[in-house]
This record gives structure tokens, C-alpha cells and sequence, in this order.
């Protein structure tokens, strides 16, 4: 029946109450799900992960403890075609080719209306009413203006992340004409770190790039500044194994190694679990 199709986003996140405190925790893993209900959805996202972090999931952020948890969220189909979606396109703009996950490449809605307020969710397709751009630079010259949010020459100072109480992020650069991810740590505004990679060029052309936030990881006052950075370090650790046990090519030259235990604990149920399933799945 039409428009009976539910969606949920499903973040999970490890959480320590010292480090944490009323804050979400640090990002381990996200995805969507569809043609479930809620409770369902919850036995799913259990089911993914083996019995450790399984029989240990939460709904909901613990109460004064530490670890992980799942929020699980009511989504719609934009949202979940825009996280899965690739596409074989073209710029909106300039023309170049563009192939590759959609949610890498700037995007705007073209079509009749308010694209919040025309469409029904659960039936809407985007395809011919959303135009994608190879850089920010080339959707402002569609939309005629330059909003400093879409400006990638925007140049920000080199500043702790809201006042210091974010120790660190974890940040995603991906080329599109290489297929290929760089995944990074910075201690400072994570634009900062963008614009110095921009600058290096080492990355690729301009043209090429976008870049995201994976991970926030907040500081814990508990600890000082070398067992801070060793979890930013693990926590980096942690997304690059992640992209490359998901088949994604990371470029990174270096590739740390998770050496915190229970984060090889997390990884193990979380991440190689899935590992498991493909492999089972690939078997005929």
C-alpha cells in the first residue's frame, strides 16, 4: 500500500559519562533502515552486532554509565535515497561528469514549490528535480548568490572546538574522480584543517573533493591531554578500519591501529560482525 513505507536512521554512538556528560557521545556507526517497523528495527540493529555489544545495546543514552547505544530514529525516503543513492551525472553548472554516492556532491532542489512542503515523503523520487554541482562554487553560481556557508574559500581561525571542551574530530575527505577516502584527525575546527588541506593540494583538485565530519569526540576532564589524544587517536583508528572493512578504497598512507582494548572489543562485535555476515551472505 502506498505511503505505508517506514524508514528509521540509526546512529550509534559510544558513550562515557565523564567524558560525555550530557552530550551524544562519539559516532561508531550509522545507517538506515526501511520496510520495518520500530520494534523490529531495534531486533535488527541488535542482530547486527555480535553478543558483547548486542546484549549490552541500549535505545537510549545511558543514565550516569559508560557504552554504546543506538538512537533510532523516523526517516523518509529522501533521506534514506540520499545516504544509498549513487549516481551517473552530470554538474548542474559546469558539466563536468559526475559518478559516485550522491550524498558527495552538493545538490538543489529544482523542482515546483517548497521541496519540504510539495512532496509526500514516502513517494517522493528526487531524480528529476534535484540538481547536483561538482563544488559548492558552481551551486552558488546556480543560485546567483554567494552565501558564505556554500563558499569553500571561507577561511576560519585555528580554534578549539566550542571552547575547548571538544577535544578533537574525525573528518572524511573524499576524491570523486579517484574513488578514493582520506580519513583525519584534527584538534581545531575542522574547517581549519579542510582549508589546509586545500592550500597542500596533496588531497587532489579542489574540484574533486568534499569533505565531512565523521566523529566529534568531546574532551574528558578526567583524563589529561596524552590520554585524550590516545582515544582521538583510536577513535581515528576506529572509521579508517571501518571504510576499509566496508570496501571503501582509504588512501590514507599511514593506517593507525585501534590499541585501546575496549574499543578492539567494540570493533570486533560491531565491525568485523558485518564481516561475517557478507562473507556468510557471499556463500553459495
Amino acid at each position: 500500500m502506498k505511503g505505508d513505507t517506514r524508514y528509521f536512521w540509526i546512529r550509534v554512538f559510544d558513550y562515557s559519562f565523564e567524558r560525555d556528560a550530557s552530550e551524544k557521545g562519539t559516532l561508531l556507526d550509522e545507517f538506515y533502515l526501511k520496510d520495518v517497523e520500530r520494534d523490529e528495527a531495534k531486533k535488527i540493529v541488535r542482530e547486527r552486532y555480535c553478543h558483547g555489544t548486542s546484549n549490552e545495546m541500549k535505545f537510549a543514552r545511558p543514565k550516569k554509565k559508560d557504552g554504546v547505544y543506538a538512537i533510532v530514529m523516523d526517516s523518509d525516503k529522501y533521506f534514506y535515497d540520499r545516504f544509498y543513492k549513487q549516481i551517473d551525472s552530470y554538474c548542474f553548472s559546469c558539466h563536468i561528469p559526475l559518478k559516485g554516492k550522491a550524498s558527495e556532491f552538493p545538490r538543489e532542489y529544482i523542482g515546483e514549490g517548497n521541496r519540504w512542503e510539495a512532496v509526500d515523503y514516502d513517494e517522493f523520487d528526487d531524480s528529476d528535480r534535484t540538481a547536483y554541482f561538482c563544488t559548492y562554487d558552481c551551486r552558488a553560481d546556480f543560485n546567483r548568490t554567494q552565501r558564505s556557508v556554500d563558499a569553500e574559500g571561507v577561511f576560519q581561525e585555528k580554534e578549539e572546538g566550542r571552547n575547548g571542551t571538544v577535544f578533537g574530530y574525525i573528518y572524511l575527505i573524499y576524491n570523486r574522480t579517484q574513488d578514493e577516502y582520506y580519513i583525519g584527525q584534527t584538534r581545531y575546527l575542522p574547517f581549519f584543517r579542510w582549508q589546509e588541506h586545500v592550500k597542500d593540494g596533496s588531497k587532489g583538485d579542489l574540484s574533486d573533493l568534499s569533505f565531512h565530519v565523521l566523529a566529534e569526540v568531546n574532551r574528558n576532564p578526567k583524563q589529561n591531554d596524552t590520554e585524550n589524544q590516545l582515544y582521538l587517536n583510536n577513535i581515528e583508528a576506529w572509521w579508517i578500519s571501518k571504510y576499509e572493512h566496508d570496501g571503501y578504497k582509504v588512501k590514507n598512507l599511514m593506517k593507525p591501529r585501534i590499541t585501546l582494548q575496549d574499543l578492539k572489543q567494540k570493533f570486533n562485535d560491531m565491525v568485523l560482525k558485518q564481516e561475517e555476515l557478507k562473507l556468510e551472505i557471499s556463500v553459495p
